[in-house]
């Protein structure tokens, strides 16, 4: 009954003057209808916002002719301030975010920042993806976050001091830097698959790793300070106007003002946040391949050398996930892979489901579980 009165209220939200809209939104609680409310406000918006920036600054009698660059700067400027506390209401309505309980002000702080980057985020994404359908860029924000945010979330309700964590990762990735061309290569042949129809086979498991090597390549390129044309105004105005015009126009210049003012618009470093989630997907993106056919041969030596591989099962296949358990049973697994990673991003999660973590000096914490693999990881030295 519940769900029905939701999706009523949803219709009747959906008008558009006399004609009722209908879109058909999976809704299986409250906070998800808030959300994908909020989320639709700021994505008509956006939408009718790019049709009227288009239509005032086209030349009737030369349609595909280009838009100077200052004139787009001026008429998309005074789109932006309006999309701001449509952006912040999204992020406010984020169910995650929700779920997350500041245990005092300091956290409190981190949580208001993190909701800024998701503001930034829900802007960028839908000028990046002006033509892309509500429903499936909605449920690409919200896995976005989840991706980024859930591991690190539920370690927090488990004890993590989040504000010592991303300390830690600050000062290990300020002197590295991690790419992601494992990912972009993976990517690309995906695409290419796809091109060619020779997608092997679409399990549940599969659509989950192609899935969150989109987003950690994609749409989260708002944490690596490579914002969008309407971010860069937006940032503008928090900046109060403090951007050279030039710099909002040049690319370069642009990256080199955000780059100086970096712990301004990131005092939390969630960059390095993003980091830490991308590095195992990038250490593995060459060997999921392997695979996909489910040779025993080849399951047991490619998990053996990159057991990393099995603190992702979401990824896995059934005979996957058995040779993982086999493995770590008997401890015949490359210990090395996971030590190297545990030093690196310091939380070690199964899926989204923390069980190691390395305090600030260096001291290996574990969370409780009854997964025989965290416990089987928890009797490891480090």
């Amino acid at each position: 009954m519940i769900r029905l009165l939701l999706l009523a209220l949803l219709v009747l939200n959906l008008q558009a003057k006399e004609r009722v809209v209908t879109i058909f939104i999976p809704i299986s609680t409250l906070q998800e209808f808030q959300f994908f409310k909020a989320f639709k406000v700021l994505y008509d918006y956006m939408q009718k916002s790019f049709i009227e920036i288009d239509d005032s600054l086209r030349d009737p009698d030369d349609p595909n002719g280009r838009i100077p660059l200052p004139a787009l700067n001026q008429a998309t400027g005074d789109y932006t301030d309006a999309s701001i506390p449509l952006a912040k209401s999204v992020a406010k309505q984020i169910p995650l975010f929700k779920e997350f309980k500041p245990k005092n002000q300091r956290e409190e702080l981190f949580l208001a920042h993190v909701k800024d980057m998701a503001m930034l985020h829900s802007i960028d994404i839908m000028d990046t993806s002006p033509t892309e359908k509500l429903t499936p860029l909605a449920h690409i924000f919200l896995n976005a976050n989840t991706w980024l945010y859930a591991p690190l979330f539920n370690a927090h309700k488990a004890g993590l001091d989040v504000i010592a964590y991303l300390g830690q990762l600050h000062r290990i990735f300020s002197k590295k830097q991690v790419g992601v061309g494992n990912i972009v290569g993976f990517n690309m042949a995906r695409l290419d698959e796809k091109n060619l129809k020779n997608i092997v086979p679409h399990k549940s498991f599969r659509k989950r790793l192609v899935q969150d090597m989109y987003i950690a390549d994609t749409p989260t390129n708002i944490f690596c300070g490579e914002y969008g044309f309407w971010v860069s105004l937006v940032l503008n105005t928090i900046f109060n106007g403090g951007i050279p015009p030039d710099s909002i126009a040049d690319a370069y210049e642009f990256s080199d003002f955000i780059d100086k003012n970096a712990q301004r618009i990131d005092p939390e470093h969630l960059f390095d946040l993003y980091t830490a989630r991308v590095i195992p997907l990038e250490r593995n993106a060459p060997f999921y391949d392997r695979l996909r056919n489910d040779n025993p041969k080849i399951l047991k030596d490619t998990l053996k050398d990159h057991p990393t591989m099995c603190l992702s099962p979401k990824y896995l296949s059934p005979q996957s996930k058995q040779t993982c358990q086999q493995l770590f049973q008997s401890q015949t697994y490359n210990a090395k892979d996971i030590q190297e990673q545990v030093q690196l991003v310091r939380l070690l999660s199964i899926d989204d489901t923390p069980y190691v973590y390395l305090d600030p000096k260096d001291k290996l914490q574990v969370f409780k579980s009854d997964n025989a693999i965290c416990q089987a990881l928890q009797k490891m030295k480090f």
